[in-house]
């Protein structure tokens, strides 16, 4: 569905964001980037999402197909338009507006707005709380729910594709245990992909079916999620040490094997 190759963009024309990285979401999986705070992970969904310009980001080389189309210079509007959504970090809602009325906006690129009712049932069906809460304003919900809403107000859209970006960031272990459930839930019963991006490598990979290791704007590995999860290489680092107690990059492992092309 997504098929990302060899892309490369520079942020202010100066600095190369991210350097050649290839990567594949299939119809109906969970693909997971993971890496840590700086390695072009949201770079890496901001440029796929279309909102460059506002971003200075730029790209210089590679392609980004959807579909069998290249969307390069799609604007972000023609993006969503062939049902690319994104939840972005933050957990960034319209404070102001109520639950209700973010949920309406989610809804804006559905060509028969009589849809609308029967995709706010769904949303309501994954996020119960969200109906007791739709008088209310967005600003006044909790961490856990402006995560749920962020994620249903994407789900108005009918969307092939949800990039979610870091949906466990500033939530208590439980409500993350929680939202990602319900994240596996959609994508079985909405047949929509997902490419979520994570530092919480455990949660992202007890759900994702691949996963790809993003370091400083280049792809280092990648493989099958059960793979990655016994992979000594992965828990060393994102425990952040090695057995010697000293911190260790993807640069220095030495069985590192070149990646392979995901065909299913």
């Amino acid at each position: 569905m997504l098929k990302i190759t060899n892309l490369e963009t520079t942020y202010k024309d100066v600095i190369l964001a991210l350097r050649g990285i290839s990567l594949q979401v299939p119809s109906s999986k969970i693909v997971t980037l993971l890496g840590a705070n700086g390695a072009g992970k949201t770079t890496t969904i901001n440029t796929v999402s279309g909102i460059r310009k506002s971003l200075e980001l730029k790209i210089e080389d590679g392609t980004i197909e959807f579909n069998g189309e290249i969307i390069n210079e799609k604007e972000p509007s023609e993006v969503v338009s062939r049902g690319i959504l994104q939840v972005p970090e933050g957990r960034r809602v319209f404070a102001e507006l109520t639950v209700e009325e973010n949920l309406i906006i989610g809804s804006y690129s559905l060509s028969n707005k009589r849809k609308f009712v029967q995709n706010m049932d769904t949303v309501v069906g994954y996020f119960p709380i969200l109906k007791e809460r739709r008088r209310q304003p967005a600003g006044y919900l909790s961490g856990g729910e402006q995560q749920m809403l962020v994620i249903g107000r994407a789900l108005m859209a009918e969307p092939k594709l949800i990039m979610m970006d870091e949906p466990s960031l500033g939530l208590a272990p439980i409500l993350v245990r929680e939202i990602f459930r319900i994240i596996k839930r959609i994508n079985a019963a909405e047949d929509v992909a997902i490419l979520l991006v994570e530092q919480n490598a455990s949660v992202a990979l007890s759900i994702a079916h691949y996963g790809y290791v993003l370091e400083n704007g280049r792809i280092v590995m990648d493989g099958p999620s059960e793979v990655l999860r016994q992979d000594r290489d992965i828990r060393e680092f994102y425990l952040g040490l090695t057995e010697v107690g000293t911190k260790k990059s993807f640069r220095e492992v030495k069985h590192y094997k070149r990646r392979k092309r995901w065909l299913s």
